[in-house]
């Protein structure tokens, strides 16, 4: 969800909706010939001048509009007012989208080509979000359900998306000048990049969410695992700097991370530092949801390998931005 002109955070939740995977390949995958990565697509990434969200165009219907890159979303959606202004078909979701506040979304729009770089999905269908997005820069959500058939690599500084074959050797994948790196088990569950974490030596359950500004946890984990105080004033999120988040042994050090209060849906008076769809239910946690969110103050500042295939998170520091020719 999105604070201000964002409009607000959508956690949006598919509910018995069966989504097919776009640029879905057929046949089991044959061993790979070498270890060599074969690069398949290359997306640029634009990232805001206040680093807080990651652009990608995507073109609907041969028209290019600016998604955010959002891997904390179930699905890809888009824009009530930019399907609006495209003409698309409305049809009725095979089920129920509900965001944050319990507002409940039936409807979806048909596309006739989704296309991602040199990639298309044809005859496909977006969920349309609960929000009101009118005036903001950007038309809907790009989430990993246009990610898992592929490798993906997440490169912020350099400005790039890349999407690789899955055939290549394991591990083997680390190709950009690294001194420092590290590979972290992720399980991809509810088109959600779930991994642990380690936050000033405790494991802690976490989500890669490129659609969150900042990094986050729950008020309850802060207070019963690290003696953080509960919320801060009127219930308010606020932020706590910790000693060390680790991954595998790559370490932050000094993270800034926002404490959220335990309140949800309509209850929530912090629903513009979220975004996703990592709750089934309004008003009802769940104790198998990541209570972390790592956002792009964080993930703007690594350079990340998604191998789905083998259910890793290859991470190294930023590469840099690209030098000037």
């Amino acid at each position: 969800m999105f604070p201000g002109v964002w409009g607000h955070v959508m956690r949006a939740v598919l509910l018995a909706v069966v989504i097919a995977l776009a640029f879905s390949r057929s046949g089991a995958a044959a061993p790979p010939a070498s270890c060599k990565l074969v690069l398949l697509n290359s997306i640029p990434i634009t990232v805001t001048p206040d680093g807080s969200r990651a652009l990608v165009t995507v073109a609907i219907n041969g028209t290019d509009e600016k998604f955010v890159l959002d891997t904390g979303g179930a699905a890809t959606q888009i824009s009530a007012e930019v399907a609006q202004e495209l003409k698309l078909p409305v049809t009725d979701l095979n089920g129920k989208m509900l965001d944050i506040v319990g507002r409940a979304s039936t409807r979806a729009v048909r596309v006739s080509t989704l296309g991602l770089g040199r990639l298309q999905d044809r005859n496909t269908t977006l969920p349309v979000m609960t929000a009101s997005f009118d005036g903001a820069p950007f038309a809907g959500l790009f989430a990993a359900d246009y990610m898992a058939n592929y490798d993906v690599e997440v490169d912020f500084s350099a400005g790039k998306m890349n999407y690789f074959s899955q055939e290549h050797c394991p591990g083997k994948v680390v190709y950009w000048p690294a001194t420092v790196g590290t590979a972290v088990p992720m399980r991809f569950w509810d088109h959600h990049l779930n991994l642990s974490v380690s936050l000033d030596g405790h494991a802690v359950r976490a989500m890669i969410d490129t659609g969150a500004p900042s990094t986050t946890l729950s008020a309850m984990t802060a207070k019963q695992e690290f003696g953080v105080p509960s919320e801060g004033a009127g219930g308010k999120a606020f932020e706590h700097v910790f000693e060390k988040l680790s991954f595998e042994g790559l370490e932050v050090k000094n993270p800034n991370i926002l404490v959220l209060p335990d309140l949800i849906g309509s209850k929530d008076p912090n629903n513009g530092y979220v975004t996703g769809s990592r709750l089934h239910r309004t008003d009802d946690p769940d104790s198998a949801d990541p209570v972390m969110l790592i956002g792009m103050n964080i993930l703007s500042k690594l350079h990340l390998y998604i191998a789905f295939s083998e259910h890793m998170i290859y991470i190294t520091p930023a590469s840099g931005p690209p030098q000037q020719q």
